[in-house]
């Protein structure tokens, strides 16, 4: 929280150790992003693009260009020189750097697929889940004859179960308000990850559940952006859909 500089990963796809690597340039480049450019954010570089870190997804695993950020444009671009989007950046914080390291980690995330069996989600309401992240189809759709599924997730929620939806697609963002089992989802209360990643909406989600919240103020934080890591569908503060307000606690 309120962190001031920039924190870069790295790697490469082609070993340091091989004549031709990728890892050469990859480090060189990251260290000057590290070094010499004032992005107060946590980023990854790969290849040729410098992205939010929590926007960032692994698409390919043998591509040099292995990372993508689907649902928010590249930080800074690679060409003859280094192109920041100023921008899109996040602002430098006014209050002192602070590490929250007690995250919740008793969270399951579920992939839904076509043909699965229900008594396997019914079965997580007696798992003690703290959180669970649901991938569901396109905009935040699910079978619409299968009512044993929202069943299954209201025994979840009704013992205690912070349940998030996330959307299976590469791009898009969830919309309960789209389908009618999205709305039954609402109404059980599934509470919308927007656009964020699975990796994004899960770390989230553990955050949230470490600070004790109310369920209101978790179904708030949950569909606000925080660090920058969903777009807030509501915000009218800024032109440009990526500049998204961020949310604040107050604790």
């Amino acid at each position: 929280e309120n962190l001031d500089k920039p924190v870069i990963f790295t790697g490469s796809q082609i070993p340091f150790c091989e004549v031709y690597n990728d890892a050469r340039r990859n480090l060189l480049v990251s260290l000057i992003f590290a070094g010499l450019c004032e992005i107060p954010e946590v980023c990854v570089f790969f290849d040729q693009f410098l992205f939010r870190g929590n926007r960032t997804k692994k698409v390919d695993s043998r591509g040099l260009n292995a990372f993508d950020s689907p649902n928010f444009p590249p930080l800074a671009t690679l060409q003859n020189d280094i192109e920041i989007r100023h921008d899109l950046t996040r602002n430098h914080p006014r209050q002192r750097f602070r590490v929250h390291p007690n995250l919740k980690s008793n969270i399951a995330v579920l992939h839904l697929v076509p043909g699965f069996n229900d008594d396997c989600i019914a079965a997580m309401a007696n798992a003690n889940l703290e959180g669970l992240v649901v991938h569901l189809y396109g905009t935040g759709n699910a079978p619409s004859g299968k009512e044993s599924l929202v069943a299954a997730l209201r025994q979840v929620i009704d013992k205690g179960t912070a349940v998030v939806a996330v959307t299976q697609c590469m791009r898009g963002a969830v919309n309960l308000d789209q389908y009618e089992v999205g709305k039954r989802l609402k109404d059980i209360g599934v509470m919308n990850g927007g656009d964020m990643t699975i990796e994004a909406a899960t770390t989230k989600l553990g955050y949230l559940l470490s600070r004790n919240l109310s369920r209101q103020v978790l179904e708030t934080g949950m569909s606000k952006s925080i660090r920058g890591e969903l777009t807030d569908p509501d915000d009218t503060l800024h032109k440009i859909p990526f500049m998204s307000r961020d949310f604040h606690f107050g604790l």
